[in-house]
């Protein structure tokens, strides 16, 4: 069985790759802290803090979030280290403190290990630690508790305003709310602290429209240094001092202008940047504190917003991926925790995808989640299958660490398997639907081209 076990890790470099790095970010050093810390009137009895992260990461790796299912599988070899109603009982009253502190702490220890930037950008903001932020539902929470039992329809958990750091395609913070109907504004200035706290460059920050009020731009600009970007209602009074006329990279018109937005003491001093679409969609217009055309010129600006969308693709990969389409609590604090260790999953997924990415000289963006994760789950359930799921784990620093996982995944990059979909074969742009004459018809009149559809 020796012999076995040694085969079956050879074979399974991407398990291994989760696992020890899953040790070396969640040791007893970096952990006990953060419950200590933040842990409120929760305690330790016989389930440990981590012991209960480890059984959260099974339940979701292994079980597609299902931790009754776990809890199976641990009576059948009579190794679970407590009853399935205590655990669903402490995860249920885990403070949300500790929600955030796992994720802001734990990755700041993957960061140490990322190779390089996943994501280039224009030379103009090197100065920056650029983010993106958003705020993300927990939906679909199960009615399990007494009071929720005697509703129809969906019920939410959590609410959570995460921050992105675009270089590295990682979630690196979040506040939250235990209300999932709080509306993501009031949740800016808990994130904020927590980044400040956290990076001594300056920070830009890059927002959708419903943060363009005056009041929250002040709050993301209010350490000397820090900068934001952020897509405009166009709801606004806005009087220019100056203006300026250029094209985008794609050869659009753009509109530049300095002026101040709003009126008495909820005015602020802008720039405000037109792209001037000429389809039917809007105008993208964004609104800054770089106030230097030459430095930062609104093509590089412009381009920059785009990578706001990479928020979004998270929130997909994480709900599709991760599991976290079904939540293992029913309680708010539950939902949070939850959603704070799948993203520290899908980190630890981007960890690995830039390795693989190194192997074969691409860019990580290129990699896919999806199919990287895919692997490392099938390579999970085979390990667990097969032997008793312990790994063995020796204690390294960071430089080590990151030799190990150069060793681990050298000649693991394979353009077929990890390559997106999207870059084997792009998308061109969709032609125009036709209408059909009253809504339907058959497959047989289309193919024999006796379809009738209305005029355009």
């Amino acid at each position: 069985m020796k012999g076995f076990e040694g085969e079956l890790m050879r074979r399974s470099p991407l398990a291994a790759c989760v696992l020890e790095l899953s040790a070396h970010v969640l040791d007893e050093a970096t952990l006990d802290p953060i419950y200590d810390q933040n842990r409120g009137r929760c305690y330790e009895d016989k389930l440990t803090f981590n012991d209960f992260l480890t059984l959260t990461r099974d339940a979701l790796i292994h079980h597609g979030g299902s931790a009754h299912r776990l809890f199976l599988d641990l009576e059948k070899t009579g190794s679970h280290p407590v009853d399935e109603s205590n655990y669903y009982r402490k995860l249920s009253n885990m403070p949300e403190e500790v929600s955030q502190a796992l994720l802001r702490e734990g990755t700041a220890k993957l960061s140490e290990l990322m190779p390089g930037p996943a994501v280039a950008l224009a030379r103009c903001f090197d100065g920056f630690e650029v983010i993106v932020g958003d705020g993300k539902k927990m939906k679909n929470a199960a009615k399990r508790l007494k009071l929720t039992r005697g509703y129809s329809g969906k019920l939410l958990g959590g609410k959570a305003l995460v921050a992105l750091n675009v270089r590295s395609g990682m979630a690196i913070a979040m506040s939250d709310s235990l209300d999932g109907q709080t509306n993501d504004v009031p949740l800016v200035p808990a994130l904020m602290e927590q980044l400040q706290g956290m990076m001594r460059k300056p920070i830009l920050s890059i927002w959708d429209r419903q943060f363009d009020d005056v009041k929250t731009l002040k709050k993301l600009s209010s350490r000397q240094g820090d900068a934001f970007l952020v897509r405009m209602k166009q709801n606004y009074t806005f009087i220019p001092e100056s203006s300026r006329e250029t094209v985008d990279a794609g050869g659009r018109p753009v509109l530049d202008e300095i002026g101040v937005m709003g009126k008495g003491k909820k005015s602020l001093r802008v720039r405000r940047i037109t792209l001037l679409r000429q389809d039917d969609e809007d105008d993208v217009v964004l609104l800054t504190n770089l106030m230097d055309r030459t430095l930062f010129a609104a093509c590089d600006l412009l381009e920059l917003y785009r990578k706001r969308w990479g928020i979004e693709q998270v929130f997909q990969q994480v709900t599709e991926t991760f599991s976290l389409s079904h939540l293992i609590g029913s309680s708010p604090k539950a939902t949070l925790l939850q959603f704070s260790y799948c993203l520290l999953l899908y980190n630890m997924t981007q960890v690995i995808k830039a390795y693989i990415a190194e192997d074969g000289k691409v860019l990580a963006s290129t990699v896919s989640t999806f199919y990287v994760f895919n692997d490392v789950r099938r390579e999970l359930l085979a390990w667990a299958y097969h032997t008793d799921g312990s790994w063995p784990h020796t204690r390294r620093d960071a430089e080590a660490m990151r030799d190990r996982l150069r060793e681990l995944l050298r000649g693991k990059w394979n353009p077929i398997t990890y390559k997106k979909a999207a870059d084997k074969k792009p998308r061109g742009k969709p032609k125009p639907k036709q209408r059909l004459h009253g809504g339907h018809t058959s497959v047989q009149r289309i193919l024999d081209g006796r379809v009738k559809v209305l005029a355009s």
